[in-house]
């Protein structure tokens, strides 16, 4: 029996070096999978402000969550677009006087790179859902919110997630 040194064909390096390769990559992925996982509930947690100080008429709190660097952009629903903080803060002001009842529902992680990420959710107001997008960039040692858009939706969540929502606003 003549033995063969081959190659693997997909990386170049032999089947011990190529098994050795995807398990060091497996390391890697397990090591990236719990950054990404940690950094998701950080952007989860700062979407979870965003909400608290939106439902609680916190304007402190919504100010000190928004960018302070760069661009930024909110799109209420039935409003122009507002494309600079001053605009933003000023309209957050006036909403937060008599701020509605709402609560964020399924909110999902989008990885926009190392430094952004969007959450896109549900935010019900009573019975009315709306869907909304925020997305986050890393600023100043936290993760700032630089867009918000919320507007009409046909459909909802399913029950089961409008509960899971209640029961944490609930607590």
């Amino acid at each position: 029996l003549a033995l063969r040194k081959s190659r693997c064909p997909m990386v170049g390096i032999s089947p011990i070096a190529s098994i050795w390769t995807q398990m060091l990559n497996d390391r890697t992925h397990m090591k990236n999978d719990n950054a990404n996982a940690r950094e998701d509930a950080e952007i989860l947690f700062a979407n979870e402000r965003f909400y608290a100080a939106f439902a609680g008429g916190d304007e402190a709190a919504m100010v000190a969550l928004w960018a302070e660097d760069g661009t930024v952009c909110c799109l209420h629903p039935g409003w122009v677009p507002l494309q600079n903080r001053r605009e933003i803060m000023a309209s957050w002001s006036a909403i937060l006087q008599a701020p509605p009842p709402v609560a964020c529902v399924a909110p999902s992680v989008l990885s926009l790179g190392p430094e952004a990420a969007a959450v896109i959710c549900w935010e019900q107001i009573g019975d009315n859902f709306l869907i909304a997008t925020n997305l986050y960039r890393w600023e100043r040692d936290a993760w700032r919110i630089v867009h918000h858009q919320a507007g009409p939706v046909n459909g909802r969540p399913p029950d089961a997630l409008i509960a899971a929502a209640r029961s944490q606003t609930a607590n």
